[in-house]
């Protein structure tokens, strides 16, 4: 079963995601809910991480960029074969312009 590794813009995401929802929307149900989501989503990734298809774009196709999603959040990895490890880049709102994000 591969390790899943959360990167620090990842782990900013999630943060960012938490305090718009709880704070800004003054929604801390949500709040919990969308973010145990998210995390559940990660942890699904143990499972067959290759299953997810490639991003739609040509430089993270090339580095073996994967998605996955939990209701309007995509979940931005790549899996090392390797080291058997699933990297976490970024949780960005679907809605985000996510490849100038990455560049």
């Amino acid at each position: 079963m591969p390790s899943i590794l959360i990167t620090q813009p990842a782990e900013y995401d999630l943060i960012d995601i938490e305090y718009y929802i709880y704070v800004d929307l003054c929604n801390p149900q949500a709040a919990n809910r969308i973010i145990d989501g998210i995390i559940k989503a990660i942890q699904g990734l143990e499972t067959m991480p290759q299953r997810h298809s490639l991003v739609n774009d040509d430089l993270l196709k090339s580095l073996e960029t994967r998605t996955t999603t939990f209701e309007n959040y995509n979940i931005f990895y790549y899996y090392d074969e390797v080291k058997d490890s699933v990297h976490v880049l970024r949780v960005l709102y679907n809605k985000t312009d996510w490849k100038n994000m990455f560049m």
